[in-house]
């Protein structure tokens, strides 16, 4: 198990790794991929910035809910 603040950062790089190398495989999961199709549709129908963006901000709302998760 790593500790929170790297689940955090790697989260944060790659939403929802950090939820799943803590043991919550579904929910990174669902995370991840969800965020490769949005960041996928939103780079070929609008402005390469704007997936961008949503990538980003997608990426802080998963190193927050990978920090914040319970030790197991």
């Amino acid at each position: 198990m790593v500790s929170k603040a790297l689940a955090g950062i790697i989260s944060f790089f790659l939403p929802g790794m950090g939820q799943l190398i803590q043991g919550d495989s579904k929910n990174g999961f669902l995370v991840f991929v969800l965020t490769i199709i949005i960041f996928g549709i939103l780079y070929y129908i609008t402005a390469a910035w704007i997936a961008e963006l949503v990538w980003f901000i997608i990426g802080i709302f998963a190193a927050y809910l990978a920090y914040q998760m319970p030790e197991r």
